[in-house]
């Protein structure tokens, strides 16, 4: 039985760190300790964007290690969490750290039970353990955060509680802090998990009718001091201190906005087929 974590089911081998480290524009010393795993969370984070676009393209998403590090790291696109931290993990096992696969199910203001499809990571470093996630999107932390009960973490603004759940020892939940209280993003056990885990969920959330990527679009960037989505037609921009911002864009301006405010370049015919999965705008009051 091929044991969990085991580095052959993964192909680490293939992965191309430099072209990686390039990516994120990271530079200097890489020793395997929580700051340099900091600097490569926030890099990868503020780098590269959120975005489902291949499911509408028709292309679905590929899990292989040369195809996810060429559409990221070389074409510099975005996707989604299989494809951020699965090449998330790859990069850190190369440098050193020993790290876990896990499921989370979202929980967010769903009003029933979401699938357990969501792939994050506990990274041990130090005689600690951190919970590790680029995959997120525009909810998701900006660097670490430390497996330890009731931690409560202030990344420039944007406030993370991680939890045991009560009367457990193996089963958490990462919040993030708004107006109301605590806002509960996922729910996850420390169960490792392997390669083939990944592919049968990736399937159903790439192909399902009821997937949240499936028949719409659906993107997110993070910067400092704002988070940006995209969903279908409505543009909502978070800044830290709590304002939103939120309009309705047009289909003459999808291409530009995709460039320009996600770093994703399309083809003309690319935009067409993204501007064609857009619902008709909502009308004017």
């Amino acid at each position: 039985m091929v044991a969990i974590g085991s580095p052959a089911q993964w192909q680490a081998d293939r992965l191309d760190v430099q072209a990686y480290l390039d990516r994120l524009g990271v530079t200097g010393r890489l020793e395997p300790d929580a700051e340099t795993l900091r600097r490569l969370h926030r890099a990868h984070a503020l780098t590269i964007p959120f975005e489902n676009l291949d499911i509408l393209l028709g292309r679905g998403i590929d899990l292989d290690v040369d195809v996810m590090q060429d559409k990221l790291l070389r074409r510099r696109r975005g996707g989604y969490c299989y494809e951020h931290n699965m090449l998330f993990a790859l990069l850190l096992e190369r440098l050193g750290y020993e790290v876990t696969r896990l499921y989370a199910r979202p929980v967010l203001d769903a009003p029933k039970p979401l699938p357990r499809t969501h792939l994050m990571l506990h990274v041990a470093v130090g005689g600690e353990t951190w919970l590790a996630d680029v995959g997120f999107g525009d909810e998701g932390p900006l660097e670490p955060v430390p497996v330890a009960d009731g931690t409560v973490v202030d990344q420039g603004g944007w406030v993370y509680r991680h939890a045991r759940v009560a009367g457990t020892d193996k089963e958490w939940v990462l919040s993030l802090q708004r107006e109301d209280g605590w806002f509960p993003l996922y729910w996850y056990a420390t169960e490792g998990h392997h390669h083939i885990d990944c592919v049968v969920a990736n399937y159903f959330i790439s192909t399902h009718s009821s997937s949240p990527f499936t028949g719409r679009v659906f993107l997110e960037r993070i910067a400092e001091d704002w988070r940006l989505n995209l969903n279908h037609r409505k543009l909502t921009l978070t800044r830290a201190d709590g304002t939103v911002e939120v309009r309705y864009v047009a289909d003459e301006e999808v291409r530009e906005l995709l460039d320009e405010q996600f770093e994703i370049e399309l083809t003309e015919d690319e935009a067409k087929v993204v501007v064609a999965a857009l619902p008709a705008p909502p009308e004017a009051s």
